[in-house]
């Protein structure tokens, strides 16, 4: 039961994080349309009636966001699971380590941010002739995101070694492939392509998923040495001296006729 469901919430976990992007786009595209007919005049007369579709967007980008968290979380029970099956605990461990590094860090860094939007709306408060300069957020809000890309390269090695030991122990190598595609994926977001990359990784996470297979019973590598039965005496056999070729006892050990020792 453990391996059935641990396969199969990891790959439910798998293709909502597929779909996911995928229905964001879209979302997205929808969103980008509706900004240039809110207030176009309908064909019948009065304003466009499809005013409503961004609040409608909008609610539907927090139901995206609550199924991809829940995606994670089918996604970290699935490796609890397969690393009790597998009788690796380095499988989980790492796929939480790098969860809580993300939700960790996600949660330090907002703050920081807002302390320093607060700080620099208390200095203009205070100081409101103050020459006001860019440059200060420009750099702070560039550190801001080497703090955040960072992070998202911690957790992705997490997530990878997660990936590589459940490859390593189930055999299937679309893990693997899965777990380094997912690294370089996110050391590529700098240059916007990351996200595709990722995004392939979870395509291979979820064909890794589909085609795991419980494991066989193993035979057994210890070769016992095999012996020979023991073969009693039998009366009336004739046994024949090697060197003079005179008839002796079967179990003579020198033979009496000339002397010698019977090999």
């Amino acid at each position: 039961m453990s391996f059935e469901s641990g396969r199969k919430l990891g790959l439910t976990a798998s293709l909502i994080a597929v779909a996911v992007p995928v229905i964001t786009v879209i979302l997205y595209g929808f969103l980008f349309l509706s900004f240039f007919r809110i207030g176009t005049p309908a064909t019948s007369g009065g304003t466009y009636g499809g005013s409503l579709l961004p609040a409608g967007i909008f609610f539907a980008f927090i139901a995206i966001g609550i199924i991809g968290f829940i995606g994670i979380i089918l996604f970290l029970v699935a490796m609890h699971r397969l690393s009790q099956y597998y009788s690796e605990p380095g499988i989980f461990k790492n796929a939480l380590y790098g969860f809580l590094i993300n939700i960790v860090g996600i949660a330090v860094l907002i703050v920081i941010l807002f302390a320093l939007l607060f700080a620099a709306i208390f200095s203009l408060a205070a100081r409101p002739t103050l020459n006001f300069s860019p440059f200060g957020f420009i750099f702070g809000f560039l550190g801001l995101f080497a703090a955040i890309f960072v992070v998202a390269i911690v957790s992705a090695v997490f997530y990878m070694r997660a990936f590589h030991k459940l490859g390593e122990k189930s055999g299937v190598s679309n893990f693997n492939t899965a777990g380094t595609l997912y690294l370089v994926g996110t050391a590529l977001t700098i240059v916007l392509v990351g996200g595709l990359v990722a995004w392939i990784a979870w395509i291979f996470a979820s064909l890794g998923f589909n085609s795991l297979k419980p494991k066989t019973a193993e035979s057994s590598s210890v070769s016992y040495p095999t012996t020979q039965p023991f073969q009693p005496i039998r009366l009336g056999e004739k046994k024949f001296c090697n060197h003079c070729a005179a008839e002796i006892s079967i179990d003579s050990v020198y033979c009496p006729n000339c002397g010698k020792v019977q090999q």
